[in-house]
């Protein structure tokens, strides 16, 4: 059986060799265990993917050298998730399966009915970890808090916007999708009537499920909804 390669992320692989950033130093030596020599796979959404090798191991501060390419970096179609905040539970488990899921761009919205908060450096770190496990070559923006009704009234134009409502009559068909498709999902309690007025002069609504689904639930559902039909 091969031997796993860890794999991480680097933000710079300009030159040949390449410091490990600060964030990463304490991961590669005391969870990994990687020794002087030890080879790992680094990657970012500019240089691709890159067979290295740890050459010198210091308290402050690991040196490695680029070997050879794996994978150069192709764009993958943008996928937009704005998702109410929720318990910072749930919230970790929408970014980490978002990411999986091919999510390029995370809106974090805070609606009438939403009662959380989040931690914005956390959920960025969660991102990167699950790119790396994930195989991505390439790390979602996870954009600063905003409330719905600004959100809607200035949407990200090069997406084709869901929202999910619950209890609806006459929903769209949720195959009306195209590669760049953004979804929008309420919070614990879901939308007030007036932001479903919001949401329908400005976006597609969508049913899920006959049954109410949590916020995490409906957004998981909505991306793997979107992987499937973009693989036919």
């Amino acid at each position: 059986m091969a031997r796993h390669i860890p794999r991480i992320y680097c933000q710079n692989l300009s030159g040949q060799t390449f410091e490990i950033p600060d964030f990463q130093r304490q991961h590669l030596i005391s969870v990994l265990r990687l020794k002087e020599g030890s080879q790992f796979l680094a990657f970012n959404s500019k240089d691709g993917e890159w067979l290295c090798k740890i050459e010198n191991i210091k308290k402050s501060s690991i040196k490695a050298r680029k070997i050879e390419i794996k994978r150069q970096f192709k764009k993958a179609p943008n996928l937009a998730l704005a998702i109410c905040i929720i318990k910072p539970d749930n919230m970790k488990l929408v970014i980490e399966k978002g990411t999986e899921l091919g999510v390029t761009d995370f809106y974090l919205i805070r609606s009438e009915y939403t009662n959380a908060i989040c931690n914005e450096e956390k959920l960025k770190a969660i991102a990167i970890l699950a790119s790396e496990q994930s195989e991505r070559l390439d790390i979602p923006i996870i954009h600063s808090e905003n409330s719905l009704k600004d959100f809607i009234d200035a949407l990200p134009p090069h997406f084709k916007w869901f929202s999910a409502i619950e209890r609806m009559k006459d929903p769209a068909e949720l195959s009306d999708m195209k590669q760049e498709t953004g979804f929008i999902i309420g919070p614990e309690g879901g939308f007030s009537e007036n932001e479903k007025e919001l949401l329908k002069a400005k976006t597609t609504q969508i049913l899920l499920s006959k049954n109410i689904l949590r916020s995490e639930t409906a957004a998981i559902v909505c991306l793997a909804a979107y992987n499937f039909l973009l693989a036919k």
